[in-house]
């Protein structure tokens, strides 16, 4: 693995994504979820696979067809193969063990970074519900970096310099198409979270502040 950025101070990014029964997370659960290991080049790890599985709903009656309709998930193949959420935890906690994350010299570990594509306002609600945010916290930096963000501030930076706006739409599948990153399977958790890398990896790469 390529060592991490010094700007990471020893921490780890990882692209993350979810799929979930519904956009409310006080209601609706994950379904299932990717965290994808990413190098200090923003290219996917090949030293230790994704975190990915599918979540059994606590409450199943609270899934939306809307959002089944959208994210194509089988809820018969989330019954048979899906973790409840406490073994989903113990799973993920067995899975950050693997990325072989240091300690600092005080003692304390250091932790994933989530790359995310509008991360905040949608992704980690779901997470934090579904670990708790003590549990949340004790995995996980605040410092996100998020896809849509960066899209939204070139947005506003073509916009103060009277220039076309890249982005007028932010979905995943629409900076994607406008970055030439393509893919056939928008809306599972595992390829949306190789899209969301492979867009922050062009956005950093095209040198965007001046």
């Amino acid at each position: 693995m390529a060592n991490s950025m010094h700007c990471w101070n020893g921490n780890h990014m990882v692209a993350i994504d979810i799929e979930t029964g519904g956009l409310d997370p006080t209601w609706n659960e994950i379904l299932s979820i990717c965290m994808l290991p990413l190098d200090s080049n923003c290219d996917v790890r090949r030293d230790v696979l994704p975190f990915n599985i599918l979540m059994k709903p606590t409450h199943p009656t609270r899934i939306e067809p809307a959002a089944i309709k959208i994210n194509k998930l089988k809820l018969e193949q989330i019954e048979k193969t899906g973790f409840d959420q406490i073994q989903a935890l113990e799973l993920f906690e067995k899975w950050f063990e693997k990325l072989n994350i240091k300690y600092d010299k005080y003692g304390k570990r250091h932790k994933i970074i989530p790359l995310g594509h509008n991360y905040a306002g949608f992704d980690k609600p779901f997470i934090t519900k579904w670990m708790g945010h003590e549990t949340y916290n004790q995995y996980f930096h605040y410092h996100d970096r998020d896809t849509m963000h960066t899209a939204a501030y070139l947005n506003d930076r073509a916009g103060m310099h009277v220039e076309k706006i890249p982005f007028p739409k932010l979905s995943l599948r629409y900076v994607a198409s406008q970055l030439k990153i393509t893919s056939d399977n928008f809306h599972n958790a595992l390829e949306d979270c190789k899209v969301t890398a492979a867009v922050y990896k062009k956005f950093i790469t095209m040198g965007l502040i001046g």
